[in-house]
């Protein structure tokens, strides 16, 4: 008996399935197709996952310097540590920033809208959050009324780590 080395390209995956069969009775074919329906039914579990956006509370902001930048850093650590774990629903937390042109972005993803709203109407937002902010409000240009803050939707579009 040979082996024949099959290649299975499946367009909800850009990982490609190579499968090993012995080329007696038709058993590549069977393997093929088999692996066919698990791919199918795995990529319409993951789109079904999709189906519901997530929701994000977005800050961003122009920074003095990079000294602000570094101070800012630190004290989003801090809220991380002790502030933030008193939220329920929050899934992550990501800072981008622009070197060049001194931009600072905090997102948080929360696991619902409605874990979203409990966040902007309780009590650690307006007792515990907006004073550590204002302990960095001198980072900021324009202070924090200098900052912008958006409630976001995002979907996932493309994984490419599914399959790793």
């Amino acid at each position: 008996a040979q082996a024949i080395l099959a290649q299975v390209d499946h367009p909800c995956s850009s990982v490609a399935f190579r499968i090993v069969a012995m080329s007696f009775g038709g058993r590549l074919r069977s393997v093929q197709q088999a692996l066919g329906s698990v791919l199918q039914t795995q990529c319409r579990m993951q789109v079904t996952a999709a189906a519901s956006p997530m929701k994000f509370r977005s800050m961003s902001g122009k920074v003095r310097d990079a000294d602000a930048m570094e101070a800012l850093d630190k004290g989003l650590r801090e809220a991380a540590d002790k502030i933030w774990p008193k939220v329920p629903g929050v899934m992550r937390i990501d800072r981008t920033k622009c070197m060049q042109r001194m931009e600072y972005e905090v997102t948080i993803q929360f696991e619902s809208g409605d874990a979203l709203k409990a966040f902007l109407n309780g009590d650690v937002m307006k007792k515990e959050l907006h004073p550590h902010m204002k302990g960095f409000s001198h980072c900021f240009e324009g202070g924090l009324s200098g900052l912008k803050w958006q409630n976001r939707e995002a979907e996932k579009i493309l994984d490419n780590t599914a399959f790793l």
